[in-house]
C-alpha cells in the first residue's frame, strides 16, 4: 500500500526544505518517491536547482517531482463545473471577468490538487507521495474538502439527473441557469473521487500530516491551530519539525536574547505537542540548496530511521459532538485536578498548568462551532482533560 506524507506549516518556516529532504531520504532507502508541490511559489525548482513543472520530472534515482498547476487541472478536467458556476454568477449581474475569478475560488483549485494525487494513487506510479503543501491555513482547507463534499449525497445528484430536460423552462422562470446533464455527471464523478481520497486521508496507516514550525510565538500558535484542525478532520499528525534552531555558538553576542527565547519556546513545545514526536532541526550556516545540502539535512533529521514509518498514531486532541454540544479531550498525562485551571476567552481556551518546573499555560484554539455553546465544566479522567461545552450560560 502506498504511503502519503502531507507536510505543511506557516509560510517561511522551511516546509519545502523539510519536504524535499524527506523525499530525497526516502528515495535513497529504495522507495519510488514522488515529491508533489501545491505551492505556487515553485520553491522545489530552487531547492533542487533544476526546472520542475506540471509534468513528472526526474530528480534522482527513484525520486521524481511535480509542480501541480491547479488552475490548469481545473480547466482541463472540470471546465463544465467552472462554466456553470460562472453562468450562475453572471445571472446575478456579476461581471463575466469577475465571475470567472470568483468561480476559481481556492477550494476548487485545492480539490484539483487532491484529485491529481488520487490519479497517481490509482495508477500506482510510486511507493511514497510527499506533498509540500501551501501554508497551513490554506492546506487544511484543501484537506478538508473531501469532508465537506462527503456531506452531500451522490444519490441526490443522481435523482435530479432525469429532470435536467426541464432545465430551460425552470431557467426561464427563475432567471438562474439550471445545470446541464454534463455538469451533473461531472459533479457526481467529482464527489465519488473526493470520497475515495477521503478514505486515503483518514487512514492513519496510509496518510500522515507533518507540521513544520520555527521556535517563535507566531509559528507555534499557527502549528497548534493546524494540529487541532487536523484532529477535527480525522487526520493523523505523527511528527512535528522545529526548524531553524540557533546553535550554541549564538548563545552570546548580538543574538543571545533570541537564543534564550528559542530555548524557552522549545521547552514549551515539548509540553504542548506531547505525545507527538518532535524533530529539532538546527539553523544551517548557509542556505540549504542542492541535493548534497538536502542529503546532509536529511541525515541530521532522520539518522538511520525510515521517514515513511508512522511515528505516532493517536489524537492528542479529540472533539466529540453530540446533539447538546461537544466535548474536547486533551491528553495531559501526570497532571492532577489541583494542578489545573481552565478559562475561556472568546474562541480560545487558556489552560493553566502547575508543574514541578513552574507554572505554564496552553492556549487552545476552539473550533468554529464553539460560538454556539458555553463551557460547562472540565475534569481529569485517566490522564486526559475533558472539557464540556453545551447550551446556556456558563
Amino acid at each position: 500500500m502506498a504511503r502519503i506524507l502531507f507536510v505543511t506549516g506557516k509560510g517561511g518556516v522551511g516546509k519545502s526544505t523539510i519536504s524535499s529532504a524527506t523525499a530525497l531520504r526516502i528515495s535513497e532507502l529504495g522507495y519510488d518517491t514522488l515529491l508533489i508541490s501545491t505551492d505556487p511559489a515553485h520553491t522545489l525548482a530552487d531547492l533542487f536547482e533544476q526546472r520542475i513543472n506540471a509534468e513528472v520530472t526526474g530528480i534522482a534515482e527513484r525520486l521524481d517531482a511535480v509542480q501541480v498547476d491547479v488552475v490548469h487541472e481545473v480547466a482541463e478536467h472540470y471546465s463544465e463545473l467552472m462554466d456553470f458556476i460562472t453562468e450562475v454568477l453572471k445571472a446575478r449581474q456579476i461581471d463575466e471577468v469577475v465571475a470567472y475569478e470568483i468561480a476559481n475560488f481556492p477550494g476548487v483549485t485545492g480539490a484539483a490538487a487532491l484529485l491529481k494525487l488520487l490519479r497517481y494513487l490509482e495508477e500506482g506510479t510510486h511507493d511514497v507521495y510527499v506533498l509540500d503543501m501551501v501554508p497551513s491555513g490554506d492546506a487544511l482547507r484543501i484537506l478538508y474538502l473531501p469532508f465537506i463534499f462527503s456531506r452531500f449525497s451522490r444519490r441526490f445528484m443522481k435523482l435530479i439527473t432525469p429532470f435536467i430536460e426541464l432545465g430551460k423552462p425552470i431557467s426561464y422562470l427563475t432567471n438562474i441557469p439550471v445545470p446541464s446533464r454534463e455538469v451533473v455527471e461531472t459533479e457526481i464523478r467529482l464527489l465519488e473521487m473526493l470520497e475515495k481520497i477521503h478514505g486515503y486521508i483518514t487512514d492513519h496507516k496510509v496518510t500522515s500530516l507533518r507540521i513544520v514550525m520555527n521556535p517563535d510565538a507566531f509559528s507555534i500558535e499557527n502549528a497548534k491551530r493546524t494540529l487541532i484542525q487536523a484532529s477535527i478532520y480525522g487526520l493523523n499528525t505523527d511528527l512535528v519539525f522545529i526548524n531553524k534552531i540557533f546553535p550554541e555558538e549564538l548563545s552570546k553576542g548580538y543574538l543571545s536574547e533570541w537564543y534564550k527565547a528559542q530555548r524557552d519556546y522549545l521547552a514549551r513545545c515539548e509540553l504542548e505537542f506531547n505525545p507527538i514526536p518532535i524533530k529539532k532541526v538546527r539553523l544551517f550556516s548557509e542556505e540549504v540548496k542542492g541535493k548534497n545540502s538536502l542529503r546532509v539535512l536529511a541525515e541530521e533529521i532522520f539518522g538511520e530511521e525510515d521517514p515513511t514509518k508512522v511515528y505516532h498514531e493517536s489524537r492528542p486532541i479529540e472533539i466529540l459532538h453530540s446533539e447538546r454540544g461537544f466535548e474536547i479531550i486533551l491528553k495531559i498525562p501526570g497532571v492532577s485536578k489541583e494542578d489545573l485551571e481552565v478559562e475561556r476567552f472568546g474562541d480560545e481556551l487558556l489552560i493553566h498548568l502547575t508543574l514541578p518546573t513552574g507554572r505554564s499555560a496552553i492556549i487552545l484554539p476552539l473550533p468554529a462551532i464553539s460560538y454556539k455553546y458555553s463551557m460547562k465544566k472540565a475534569k481529569i479522567i485517566n490522564g486526559e482533560l475533558h472539557i464540556y461545552f453545551g447550551e446556556g450560560d456558563e
